[in-house]
C-alpha cells in the first residue's frame, strides 16, 4: 500500500528541541555519586522523569501523525503546550517539595492541549467511537489523576503526590493496551512517525556530544576525547543503519514496538553520556561506572534490534549476525572488567561493543545492497 508523504513541519522540529532540552536536564539527577555510586532513589527519579518527558512528547506527536493539518488552532495549542513543557523541564532539577505543584499543573496543561485537539477531531468525525474518541478517554483518565495530584499538593498531602504521578505515568503507558476502541491503523502515517523518532534521537545524540565536549581539552591533547567521540558516532551509525536503512518505512502499522523501543533508546543514550562523565571525573566506583556503561549499551542495542520486525522483506537478522553481536559485546565487557580501573580500557572496551555491533549492521546493509 502506497502511503501519502506527510512532511515533518519546522514547528515539529522546534517542538522536539524543547523536549531534548528537558532530556538534557535529566543528567543532573544522576551525576552526583554518593560513596562512589548513584543512589537507587536517584535512578528511580531519573527513570520516572524520563518516561514522563517521552510520554508527553509522544501524546502530541501521535496526534500530529494521525490528524495534524496545522490549522490555526493547532499552532495556538502547540504554543501553549510548549510553554508548559519549558515550565515542566525547569522543575526537574528543583526541590520536589516545592516543585510538585508546578510540575503537575504543567503536565495537566500539556495533556489538556492534546485532548482538546482530539475533541476537535472527534467533532469533525461526529463520533467518539474512533481513535480520536479512544484517545480522549485515555487522556481524560490521565488528566484526572494529575488533577488529584494537584489537589493533594495544594491541600498539603505532598507525601502522596509522587505515587500519584507514577500512577499517572503508568496509566498513560499501559491504558492503550486495555482501551483499544475502534482503532483504524490506516490513520497512522508510519514514515512520518519514524522520521519524528529519528529526529528526536539524532538531536539526543547531538546533545550527548555537547555534554561530552569538555573532554576535548584544547590545551592538553589526549586520545580520550577521540575514543569518546568514536563510541558515540558508532552508536549513531548503528542506529541510522538499523532504523533508517534496514527498515521498510512504507507500511501500515500501529507501531507500538517502535514507540516503546525508542523510550529505551533515548534513555540508554543519556545513560551512556552519564557513564562517560562519571568515569572521567574519577569520583565514582569504577565497577559501578563500568556496570552502568555495559548495561546502557546492551539496552541500546537490544532496543534498536527490537525493530527488526519492520525490516524490508528481503532482510533478516540471522543467528550468525546475533552471535557476532554478542561476541563483540562479550569482548568489550571483558576488556572493561579485566582492566577495571583503567580509563583507556573502559573506553576501548566500550568501543569494541559499539563498533563491533555497528560493523555487523553495516555488513547486513551492504549485503542488502548487493542483492
Amino acid at each position: 500500500m502506497e502511503l501519502a508523504k506527510k512532511p515533518v513541519e519546522l514547528i515539529e522540529l522546534f517542538y522536539d528541541l524543547l523536549f531534548v532540552y528537558a532530556i538534557s536536564q535529566l543528567t543532573g539527577l544522576i551525576n552526583e555519586p554518593i560513596g562512589g555510586i548513584i543512589p537507587p532513589y536517584d535512578f528511580f527519579s531519573y527513570f520516572v522523569t524520563c518516561f514522563v518527558i517521552l510520554q508527553a512528547w509522544l501524546y502530541f506527536t501521535n496526534y500530529v501523525n494521525r490528524y495534524g493539518q496545522w490549522k490555526w488552532y493547532d499552532y495556538v495549542l502547540v504554543c501553549i503546550n510548549m510553554i508548559a513543557v519549558i515550565f515542566m523541564s525547569n522543575t526537574i532539577l528543583g526541590d520536589w517539595a516545592v516543585m510538585y505543584f508546578t510540575y503537575d499543573v504543567s503536565m495537566l496543561i500539556i495533556l489538556l492541549t492534546v485532548e482538546l485537539l482530539y475533541v476537535i477531531q472527534a467533532k469533525k468525525e461526529q463520533t467518539l467511537k474512533g481513535a480520536a474518541g479512544n484517545s480522549i478517554t485515555i487522556l481524560s483518565i490521565v488528566c484526572l489523576i494529575y488533577l488529584i495530584a494537584i489537589l493533594c499538593s495544594f491541600l498539603g498531602f505532598q507525601q502522596y503526590v509522587l505515587a500519584i504521578n507514577v500512577l499517572a505515568i503508568m496509566t498513560g503507558a499501559f491504558l492503550p493496551f486495555f482501551i483499544k476502541g475502534n482503532f483504524d491503523e490506516s490513520i497512522i502515517n508510519f514514515p512520518h512517525l519514524v522520521e519524528r523518532f529519528e529526529l528526536l534521537t539524532i538531536i539526543t545524540f547531538g546533545e550527548a556530544i555537547v555534554g561530552l565536549a569538555h573532554f576535548f581539552d584544547a590545551l592538553n591533547f589526549s586520545f580520550v576525547p577521540i575514543l569518546v567521540f568514536l563510541i558515540v558516532i558508532s552508536m549513531f551509525g548503528s542506529y541510522v543503519i538499523q532504523i533508517h536503512y534496514l527498515m521498510q518505512h512504507n507500511r501500515v502499522e500501529r507501531s507500538l514496538r517502535l514507540m516503546f523501543s525508542h523510550y529505551f533508546i533515548v534513555i540508554s543514550i543519556n545513560l551512556v553520556t552519564v557513564a562517560l562523565e562519571l568515569i572521567h571525573s574519577g569520583e565514582v566506583n569504577p565497577l559501578f561506572a563500568s556496570g552502568l556503561m555495559i548495561i546502557s549499551l546492551i539496552i541500546f542495542y537490544i532496543s534498536i534490534i527490537a525493530n527488526r520486525h519492520y525490516y524490508r522483506q528481503s532482510i533478516k537478522l540471522t543467528k550468525k549476525d546475533i552471535l557476532l553481536m554478542i561476541m563483540a559485546t562479550i569482548l568489550g565487557m571483558a576488556i572493561i572488567l579485566i582492566f577495571i580501573s583503567n580509563l583507556y580500557a573502559f573506553l576501548i572496551g566500550s568501543l569494541c561493543i559499539t563498533f563491533g555491533n555497528f560493523l555487523v549492521l553495516l555488513m547486513k546493509y551492504k549485503g542488502c545492497l548487493s542483492e
